[in-house]
């Protein structure tokens, strides 16, 4: 019978070898016993159900779900990958390898590409293969915040998609949000500014995350200390679900407008483009999700399974109320 020190002794061995990341070689020389005592306990381990392995395939699509999706919201396309029973940093590690291959595909020579921010489009630039040379200019959607997680750092991710292709960028100079209505006419009317607001035009692509918006917190935006807590209320109180590049709207896709302005591309500039990628997974995106579909703020969708399935279920109540109404 096993008893509670070897217990502790598997779950000790367990986190260093599939957490740590440390060989069977390097655990036994760290606890003074043999590699083959560490292989029993790894084996064990999993006998007893203290390590328990799942072999998630990032690729498999659901075409009757994908096929839905796209019927549904009158899309382009639908990239899925499988995300039942996974953590959301694996969801998102999951979306970045399908979104990166989608990405590789469908980017052209002399494409002109814009990009915004959030952790899951940062996952898909850091998954892109580097072994496609083609010409590409990139611009950034939206401007920067100067100390924030590297998700949010929207030059930089800019830099890396055109890097990643051999392709040529721009940096935005200016912040994403402003304090008041005239700071913002005054960034807007400078040269850089309106040089690629006038590119925002031109795009052949624009590449988006989905932020989605908690009524008293913004959970998926790492910037709410940019924002003013009026702000703040003024999108609670407004009904406001979600953001494409810091532009607000509502479960109905109207846009809500929320203060002094943002610099960046507009809601009615992404409705006008050829193609806009929307990147966003987890079940607590689905209103933000529905909010940006039935606004036509994004043409091709890259997610999950179960949070594609939440869209649809929570889509059709919404609809089925309405008709009531």
């Amino acid at each position: 019978m096993t008893n509670r020190f070897e217990i502790q002794l598997m779950i000790q061995v367990a986190r260093m070898y599939y957490e740590g990341g440390l060989t069977q070689q390097q655990i036994a020389e760290k606890l003074a016993i043999t590699r083959q005592y560490v292989s029993r306990l790894l084996v064990a381990a999993k006998e007893k159900g203290i390590v328990k392995i799942q072999v998630s395939d990032p690729t498999y699509e659901d075409p009757q779900l994908k096929e839905k999706m796209i019927r549904t919201f009158g899309l382009h396309d639908v990239v899925l990958t499988t995300s039942e029973g996974l953590e959301a940093n694996m969801i998102r590690s999951q979306i970045g390898l399908v979104g990166a291959d989608y990405l590789t595909g469908a980017i052209h020579s002399g494409s002109k590409i814009g990009i915004g921010w959030g952790r899951t489009l940062y996952e898909i630039v850091n998954a892109l293969p580097r072994d496609r040379r083609i010409s590409i200019q990139v611009v950034p959607l939206i401007g920067g915040i100067g100390d924030m997680s590297p998700f949010f750092q929207v030059n930089d991710l800019a830099r890396r998609l055109a890097e990643t292709f051999g392709g040529t960028f721009r940096y935005i100079y200016a912040p994403a949000f402003t304090q008041s209505k005239a700071i913002m006419e005054s960034l807007s009317k400078t040269q850089e500014v309106e040089q690629l607001s006038r590119l925002w035009n031109q795009l052949d692509m624009a590449i988006t995350g989905i932020g989605h918006v908690e009524f008293q917190q913004m959970s998926s935006m790492f910037f709410a200390e940019h924002i003013s807590p009026g702000t703040l209320a003024k999108l609670e109180a407004n009904g406001a679900v979600g953001d494409v590049c810091g532009r607000f709207y509502n479960i109905d896709g109207n846009p809500v407008d929320v203060g002094p302005g943002v610099i960046g591309v507009s809601l009615e500039q992404l409705q006008g483009m050829p193609e806009v990628v929307g990147i966003a997974g987890g079940i607590e995106k689905t209103r933000a999700i529905i909010g940006a579909l039935r606004g036509g703020f994004i043409k091709t969708l890259v997610t999950d399974t179960a949070t594609a399935r939440e869209v649809l279920a929570q889509y059709g109540e919404r609809s089925s109320v309405s008709r009531d109404l």
